[in-house]
C-alpha cells in the first residue's frame, strides 16, 4: 500500500532534485502517477522490468539516503535543467503530453532514452516551432515530433537512441552499421507514404555507449551523414549528437565537434555556470 509517508517523501525528493516538474504537473497529478507506479511495481514483485523513470526514481531515493554516488542525481539534475529550459519555447500543453508519456512509460525504453527524446525536442526548438508530440501519420505510424521551420515548412522528427556495444566496433563496417540503423528507422516510419510526406520526415540520432576514440575516428562520416537524401541513401537525418558529462557533474547533449574538441566542451560547460 502506498502510504502518506511514502507520498510525502517522494514529493520532498522531487522538491530537492526535480523542482521544475511542478511547472508542468501539480501535486495531485504527481500523486496519481505515484499510485499507478506503485501498482505497476507491485505487479512485478516490487520491481519493474525496464530501466524506466520509476527505476531511476527509486535509485535516486537510495542514492539520496546513502550519499554514496551522484550519478542518478546528475541525471535528474539534467532532467530538471531540460524542464526549465523548455519553458522558454511555449506550447506547454504539448510538452506536458511528452513529459507525462515519459513518466508513464512503464513498459518500454529506459530513462536515458527519455532524456534523449526531451533533449532532442529542446535542441530542435532552438530553431523550429514545436507543434505536436506523437503525430499520427497516414500510415498509422506515430512519429515523435512535429515542428514548423521559419519558412513555414512542416518537419516530422523521430528520435533514435543508438545503444552501441563498443567491443564490437569495426572501423570499416561502422558506416554500414549506422546507415543501416538510420535506414531502418526512417523506412519504418515512412512506409507507404507518398514522396512529398516522406521528404518531411527526419531521424534525430543520439549516440550512446560510443567512446571518444570511436567518435573521433568516425567524425568525418558522423558530421556529414546529415547530408543523406532519400534518393541516394534511403533516409534523411540530422547530424548525430551524444550524451556526455564534464568532470562527472553535468550531463548534456553534445555535437560531434564538441565531443572531439574538449576546448569546445569546456567553453560550453562554463556557460552553464556549473
Amino acid at each position: 500500500m502506498l502510504t502518506k509517508t511514502m507520498i510525502r517523501s517522494s514529493i520532498e525528493i522531487i522538491n530537492l532534485y526535480l523542482p521544475n516538474l511542478w511547472k508542468y504537473l501539480n501535486e495531485a497529478e504527481f500523486k496519481t502517477f505515484l499510485s499507478k507506479a506503485f501498482e505497476h511495481t507491485e505487479k512485478h514483485n516490487g520491481g519493474t522490468p525496464n530501466n524506466n523513470f520509476i527505476v531511476t526514481f527509486f535509485e535516486l531515493v537510495k542514492e539520496h539516503n546513502t550519499n554514496n554516488s551522484r550519478i542518478i542525481r546528475n541525471e535528474f539534475g539534467y532532467f530538471n535543467h531540460l524542464l526549465g529550459e523548455f519553458e522558454k519555447f511555449g506550447n506547454r500543453r504539448e510538452f506536458k503530453n511528452l513529459l507525462v508519456a515519459a513518466l508513464y512509460n512503464f513498459e518500454r525504453n529506459n530513462f536515458h532514452h527519455t532524456l534523449g527524446e526531451i533533449a532532442a525536442c529542446l535542441d530542435l526548438s532552438l530553431n523550429h516551432a514545436f507543434q505536436k508530440y506523437e503525430r499520427r501519420l497516414e500510415n498509422q505510424k506515430s512519429i515523435d515530433f512535429e515542428f514548423v521551420r521559419e519558412n513555414g515548412d512542416t518537419i516530422l522528427v523521430d528520435v533514435l537512441t543508438i545503444d552501441y556495444n563498443k567491443s564490437r566496433y569495426e572501423k570499416e563496417k561502422f558506416k554500414i552499421f549506422l546507415d543501416g540503423r538510420l535506414d531502418t528507422k526512417f523506412n519504418e516510419k515512412s512506409k507507404d507514404l507518398d514522396l512529398e510526406l516522406k521528404r518531411k520526415i527526419f531521424v534525430f540520432p543520439i549516440l550512446s555507449g560510443f567512446t571518444i576514440d570511436i567518435i573521433k575516428e568516425q567524425s568525418d562520416y558522423l558530421k556529414n551523414v546529415s547530408n543523406s537524401t532519400i534518393e541516394e541513401n534511403g533516409f534523411q537525418t540530422y547530424a548525430p549528437k551524444a550524451f556526455g558529462n564534464v568532470q562527472g557533474t553535468f550531463f548534456s547533449l553534445f555535437t560531434i565537434d564538441e565531443i572531439i574538441n574538449p576546448e569546445l566542451i569546456r567553453k560550453n560547460y562554463s556557460q552553464h555556470g556549473v
